[in-house]
């Protein structure tokens, strides 16, 4: 598990605008919508790091983070090809917005 957070960590320095992979392999995330996971709301730093992974490799296999001001946040997401089924899961979800990485549309839910 720290060879996965290492290069968490790495991507983190290199893209802190976002980024989303599939674990425990640390393959980037082309395409799709990406839904937030409920559980790893407000996860942020180290420990929203760690927390952020263990639920990725224990549900979806996918998680992203990104910094916004000083914080930079992780979250385990769920990766939908359709946006229907991406913003039902993003209301199941509890959250604000889905992302969709091929145009970098934000949807806002609320």
């Amino acid at each position: 598990m720290e060879v996965i957070l290492i290069k968490l960590r790495a991507l983190a320095a290199q893209f802190p605008e976002g980024f989303t992979v599939f674990v425990p392999e640390v393959q980037i995330v082309k395409s799709g919508w990406v839904v937030a996971k409920k559980e790893t709301q407000n996860s942020f730093g180290e420990a929203g790091l760690q927390k952020a992974l263990e639920v990725a490799l224990k549900t979806s296999k996918a998680m992203g983070g990104w910094k916004d001001e000083k914080l930079f946040y992780w979250d385990a997401v769920e990766i939908y090809e359709d946006e229907e089924t991406a913003t039902q899961a993003g209301f199941r979800n509890e959250q604000q917005a889905i992302y969709q990485i091929e145009t970098g549309r934000l949807k806002w839910l609320k």
